[in-house]
C-alpha cells in the first residue's frame, strides 16, 4: 500500500504525461526525424541528408526576409498591445460606472474567430470602400491601397492583432491590479503624487508578476500568426507579409518540401525556447511582489 501511495501523484499527472508525449512531444521528434531528410515532390521517398534542409533554409534570402517580417510583427504587436490594455485596465479599474460594459466591449473582439474577424478587416482595408480609407479622406490625407501594397500589407496585419488582442491583455491585467492594496495610492494622494506619478511609482512595479506572464504569451501569440495572414494577405504582395508559420505552411502544403518545413518547425520551436528562458532569466528578477 505504501509503494501504490507513493507512486500515486504519477498515476494522476499519466494521462497528462500521455496527452503532451502523443500531442507535443512526439510531433516536435517527429518533426526533426523529417528535418533530416530530403521529402518533396522529387523524393516522395524520405531520403537521408544530414543537415542539408537546414543549409538551404540559412541560404535562402527568402528565409531571413520572412524572420525580418515576424520581427517587425512581433515588435510592433507586443509592445503597443501590452501598453494599451495595461492603460485601458487602470482606467477600467477606476472607474465608478459601466466598468462591465468596458469589459466587455473591449474584451469582445477576443471571442470573434479570427476568420471572421480577418474578413471584416478585410472590407475595411478595402482601398475604395474600406471604412479606414474613408476617414483618411475626410482628413485629407492618403488613401494606401492597404493589402495590396507590400509597404503596408504588414502594417495592416499589426493593426488588426492590436485589435484583437489588447482586449485579452486587459482583462489579465485587470486581474493583477485587484492584488494591489488601494491604500497605497491614498498614501501616495496624500503625499501629493499625480496620477502619472502613482501608477509610475506603485502600479508598474506592483502589476510585474502579470506583465511577465502577458508578455511571455504576447511573444509566443506573436510568433504563431497565421490565420489573418492566410486570410488577409496570403503573405504577399510578394512576401512582404509572410511570416515564420506562414512560410511553414506553404513549404509543407504548396511546395510539398515536407524536409524544409520540418526545419523551419524545428528552428522556430528552439527560437522560442530559447527566447522565452532568456524572457525569463533576464524578466523574472525584476518581478516585485511589494513595495517594500
Amino acid at each position: 500500500m505504501r509503494k501504490v501511495r507513493g507512486y500515486s501523484p504519477f498515476l494522476f499527472l499519466l494521462p497528462a504525461l500521455v496527452l503532451l508525449g502523443l500531442f507535443t512531444y512526439y510531433p516536435i521528434g517527429y518533426s526533426f526525424f523529417n528535418s533530416l531528410h530530403l521529402q518533396n515532390f522529387l523524393n516522395p521517398k524520405p531520403v537521408f541528408a544530414g543537415f542539408e534542409n537546414y543549409r538551404r533554409m540559412l541560404n535562402d534570402p527568402i528565409f531571413w526576409t520572412v524572420v525580418k517580417n515576424n520581427l517587425i510583427y512581433s515588435l510592433f504587436t507586443i509592445f503597443p498591445t501590452m501598453a494599451l490594455a495595461l492603460f485601458l485596465a487602470i482606467l477600467i479599474d477606476e472607474s465608478k460606472r459601466f466598468k462591465t460594459f468596458f469589459k466587455i466591449g473591449l474584451f469582445y473582439p477576443m471571442l470573434i474567430p479570427t476568420a471572421a474577424g480577418a474578413m471584416v478587416w478585410v472590407l475595411m482595408f478595402d482601398p475604395s470602400l474600406g471604412l479606414i480609407n474613408k476617414v483618411l479622406r475626410l482628413f485629407g490625407l492618403p488613401q494606401p491601397g492597404w493589402l495590396g501594397s507590400s509597404d503596408y500589407s504588414l502594417w495592416a496585419l499589426i493593426i488588426m492583432a492590436i485589435w484583437k488582442d489588447t482586449g485579452y491583455y486587459m482583462l489579465i491585467f485587470l486581474a493583477g491590479l485587484q492584488n494591489i492594496p488601494k491604500d497605497l495610492y491614498e498614501a501616495a494622494s496624500i503625499e501629493g503624487a499625480n496620477w502619472w506619478r502613482r501608477h509610475f511609482s506603485i502600479t508598474i512595479p506592483l502589476v510585474s508578476p502579470t506583465t511577465l506572464f502577458v508578455f511571455v504569451v504576447a511573444v509566443i501569440q506573436s510568433f504563431k500568426v497565421f490565420t489573418q495572414v492566410h486570410l488577409m494577405t496570403k503573405g504577399g504582395p510578394g512576401y512582404s507579409s509572410n511570416v515564420l508559420v506562414y512560410y511553414t505552411y506553404e513549404n509543407a502544403f504548396r511546395y510539398w518540401d515536407i524536409g524544409m518545413a520540418s526545419a523551419l518547425t524545428c528552428v522556430l520551436i528552439l527560437f522560442l525556447i530559447v527566447l522565452v528562458l532568456l524572457i525569463f532569466g533576464f524578466l523574472a528578477r525584476k518581478v516585485h511582489y511589494s513595495l517594500v
